[in-house]
């Protein structure tokens, strides 16, 4: 038998129990959107880094591949004593240090470059050449080449370097 109250006091307790509910809720729903925010966030990190990581190995491959493209002459007068640069851009390499405008990417967050100098030679026994002119040897030349990349929206630096050899010939009066 159900009985029911007429005219007794109500005590709201249904009313107080829905408000923690929805405060529960509340507070899940924003803890919720805090971890979202930081995902987001470390995800972009990462994906910067990623990128400036990319474009410093791309600009010892592009410096590889100008070396590589060289001739001895060339080769030898590109290694003899002084560094080269090159800067990567949205258009392509280009020789000589990046400016403060200058960017590889064309959003304009991205900035590449190299720098490469000779590490010294080291002789091939028995290749001498012999020419009119004078005598020549088989050196390998040991090039390093510095890739850089920077993100300055998010203070990202990459610093790249790897050592490449390049077989040329060097005048034999030069070689101690």
């Amino acid at each position: 038998m159900a009985t029911t109250l007429k005219g007794g006091k109500q005590r709201g307790i249904a009313l107080v129990v829905a408000l923690l509910v929805l405060l529960m809720v509340s507070v899940l729903g924003l803890s919720a959107m805090r971890a979202s925010v930081f995902s987001a966030k470390v995800a972009t990190g990462v994906q910067s880094d990623v990128m400036t990581f990319e474009a410093a190995e791309n600009a010892i491959v592009s410096t590889y591949d100008a070396l590589t493209a060289l001739d001895n002459e060339q080769l030898y007068t590109a290694v003899d004593g002084k560094p080269a640069e090159y800067c990567m851009k949205s258009s392509g390499i280009a020789e000589g240090a990046c400016g403060s405008t200058d960017a590889m990417d064309v959003r304009g967050l991205l900035q590449a470059g190299s720098f490469s100098y000779l590490d010294g030679f080291s002789p091939i026994a028995g290749s001498q050449v012999s020419s009119t002119g004078g005598a020549g040897i088989f050196v390998d030349y040991r090039i390093n080449m510095l890739g850089e990349s920077e993100m300055a929206t998010y203070r990202i630096e990459n610093h790249h370097l790897q050592e490449t050899l390049k077989r040329g010939i060097k005048p034999g009066a030069e070689i101690n």
